[in-house]
């Protein structure tokens, strides 16, 4: 019951308890359709679901959760999958530290749904960073990858070379630098020591995995799992998001730039980022993204609904809990240490979960230095992914780290809102 010249693309449904009478067409509209009975009667209407937000919505500081939207004569109540809470604590804290622009998003693994998202400018700032990418930042796939890029290339060597978190490298010089004697490239200047994965993912040495992408996955093997991972892959949300990029190596130091996140070709959204770090809590799963749960007309006509979509598995079994274990060192040891140790005080923190990867370069065109946190965190009651970029100037106001740390404190004080799944379960 679609109308002629429209292709259908997605199908969300819970068999349990729905009909299947509401077709999904592409990510970014939707359609009413009646049952068969009436459609004749009743013409169908197209909604455009990225036309559905004013342009400053995750800029503003409360936006709405759920709102009225009128659209070619008909009216319909949005329900969006943000939490309140999450959002304006978010907002909060990027206009407390203001640093030249900033983007956060927060996600539920489970089910995909985007729970926080937020983007913020300076509006000191003239003219804007990032320009190309001001309207939303957590949708711009313009930012660096940095060593976020490490996640991939671990997730690699543990699920194709059988790698464990405790494998060994020699390494030798600062572990923050590339130099060809690094990684094996030149005669070595400096005694080796020898380095786990585990240290070196937490630490974030750069000759570790350089050599990774030199001496140990095939020059085909990091490209195929970051396209597991959805870069170079078209990226479906309700609103429009472009596909983050990986570079392609032409030699073999240039292997292992793009294996340790010593570049600026490969690049990364901030909501992708959020999706990638998720995998370690939600069984190796990337689930598709969405911030429309579902709509309702006037007459009080459910014409839209969701259903979790999974869209890849990169990592399973034992890789996949040795990726957590690296995540998890990130935070415990590693360069987030500082700003995730407040947490320890927080009441019923130590049964939480926490985990991520930092990553910092400067942009391309030197305007400004890119910091990023993405991880994951979890109790007993939920899971939340996050990714926190944020761009600073001569002086860094805040690190990326300690914001992530305070918002998943946030998150997981709060006891998780319904999901629309939950409530037909019931």
């Amino acid at each position: 019951m679609v109308l002629a010249g429209m292709v259908l693309v997605f199908m969300f449904r819970w068999p349990q308890v729905r009909s299947h009478r509401f077709p999904v067409l592409e990510s970014s509209s939707c359609c009413t359709v009646d049952q068969r009975e009436q459609y004749v009667q009743q013409p169908e209407v197209e909604f455009s679901l990225a036309a559905l937000f004013p342009a400053d919505f995750f800029s503003q500081p409360s936006p709405p959760v759920q709102f009225c939207s009128t659209q070619r004569n008909a009216q319909v109540t949005v329900y969006t999958t943000l939490e309140s809470a999450i959002q304006e604590r978010l907002l909060t804290l990027l206009r407390r530290y203001a640093p030249l622009a900033g983007a956060g998003v927060v996600i539920e693994p489970q089910t995909g749904a985007v729970l926080a998202m937020v983007s913020y400018r300076n509006s000191e700032q003239q003219p804007p960073v990032l320009a190309a990418g001001k309207d939303n930042y957590c949708l711009y796939a313009g930012f660096p990858a940095a060593s976020l890029i490490k996640i991939v290339t671990a997730g690699a060597v543990l699920e194709k070379k059988g790698f464990t978190s405790s494998k060994t490298l020699p390494v030798a010089g600062r572990f923050h630098t590339l130099y060809k004697h690094q990684i094996g490239l030149k005669r070595p200047r400096f005694k080796p020591q020898s380095v786990s994965l585990e240290k070196a993912f937490s630490l974030s040495v750069n000759p570790y995995f350089g050599k990774l992408g030199i001496e140990v996955l095939g020059e085909q093997e990091l490209q195929e799992t970051a396209q597991e991972f959805l870069f170079d892959m078209p990226m479906v949300f309700d609103l429009p998001l472009a596909a983050s990029q990986i570079m392609v190596p032409e030699s073999a130091y240039e292997r292992a730039e793009l294996a340790c996140g010593f570049n600026t070709e490969t690049t990364i959204s901030p909501l992708h980022a959020a999706m990638i770090a998720a995998v370690p809590v939600n069984g190796g799963k990337i689930m598709r993204p969405y911030l429309v749960e579902r709509l309702v007309a006037d007459s009080g006509e459910e014409v839209f609904f969701r259903h979790p979509e999974t869209l890849t598995q990169p990592l399973q079994g034992k890789s996949l809990q040795d990726l957590q274990r690296l995540m998890r060192a990130t935070v415990r040891y590693g360069t987030a240490k500082k700003a995730f140790a407040h947490l320890r005080r927080v009441r019923g923190s130590r049964d939480w979960l926490l985990g991520g990867k930092t990553g910092t370069i400067d942009l391309p065109s030197r305007e400004g230095r890119c910091e990023w946190f993405a991880g994951y965190g979890q109790n007993g009651e939920r899971q939340v992914g996050i990714s926190l970029v944020l761009v600073h100037g001569k002086n860094r106001t805040i690190s990326s780290s300690y914001l992530a740390a305070e918002i998943i404190k946030s998150a997981l004080q709060k006891k998780p809102l319904k999901t629309v799944l939950e409530e037909h379960r019931g």
